[in-house]
């Protein structure tokens, strides 16, 4: 039998191999995966032997890594937020741009004096869940809404409503953005698709769904439709922030501008100081729509 140092020593080999850039980290949340184990655990038991079944299921593991799939469909687990959710095939991995999504919005409402009021808001292409699982948890007394068009991902978000006990709290509506929603909502948040699909890096268009990606061919198709629907399911004054892409700040912005003249338009950055999120704050009174 081999001690479990010599088959992550292994597997950082196969890994490398296969050009797997976090091919260390990679290898050892395999592992603790497959064991149970936390961190901690697993560098205290390093010379621990495996026996021979656990580590053929460990070398499994590591060969579906090596053609690919993230580690995140192995493992059934993304961290976000500090939370761990379930995720699968049925919806993309959460990044960790929409967590400055997150944030950026948090502090816009709080800046506003928002936190505490009763407020509809919606998560727009929820996917997983984590945005309107996380906006349930910070914002207790929020009525919140979450739209997809995908059932199934509609099915992953509600387990992860009822991971985290808010399942009676947020209200999941099937639908094209935001024309299932019952009323008008005072917060819009939403991570579209927003990326030109043949440019993708390969693997993730191989194994994440590619309508959670697909932006149309300049990326922007998504942002204009939405943008177009939220004049009228839009309460005022309200906000609306997105996720965007590195090159879309200006375009977004723009179609901000068309859609909410006379709107406060803020673009934050990434910590790579890359343009991340556009916050739309739409002042009291609607205005003519075009």
């Amino acid at each position: 039998m081999k001690r479990a140092k010599d088959l992550l020593v292994e597997a950082v080999e196969t890994l490398l191999a296969a050009r797997d850039n976090t091919a260390q980290l990679d290898a050892e949340v395999l592992m603790m995966y497959l064991q149970g184990y936390g961190r901690a655990q697993l560098y205290a038991r390093l010379d621990e032997p495996i026996n021979d079944e656990t580590a053929a299921s460990f070398r499994e593991l590591v060969a579906r890594r090596a053609q690919g799939e993230p580690v995140a469909y192995i493992t059934s687990h993304r961290e976000f937020m500090a939370l761990d959710f379930y995720v699968d095939r049925r919806v993309l991995i959460p990044r960790p741009e929409t967590e400055l999504l997150l944030e950026y919005t948090v502090n816009k409402l709080r800046d506003k004096g928002w936190t505490e009021e009763e407020f509809p808001l919606v998560d727009v292409g929820t996917g997983s869940g984590v945005i309107a699982v996380y906006l349930a948890l910070r914002f207790p007394r929020a009525k919140v809404y979450a739209t997809d068009i995908s059932t199934e991902a509609l099915e992953v978000a509600k387990l992860n409503a009822r991971r985290f006990e808010v399942e009676e709290r947020i209200n999941f509506l099937q639908g094209n953005l935001l024309e299932p929603l019952p009323e008008p909502v005072k917060i819009l948040v939403s991570n579209p698709p927003y990326t030109i699909l043949a440019q993708v890096e390969p693997n993730v268009a191989r194994y994440e769904p590619n309508i959670a990606l697909d932006g149309g061919p300049k990326g922007l198709a998504i942002y204009r439709e939405l943008l177009r629907q939220a004049q009228t399911r839009l309460v005022r004054p309200g906000l609306i922030a997105l996720e965007i892409g590195s090159e879309q700040a200006n375009d977004v912005a723009n179609l901000g501008r068309f859609f909410f003249p006379g709107c406060q338009i803020d673009v934050f950055k990434d910590y790579a100081g890359l343009d991340r999120v556009v916050i739309l704050d739409i002042g009291e009174e609607p205005h003519n729509l075009p």
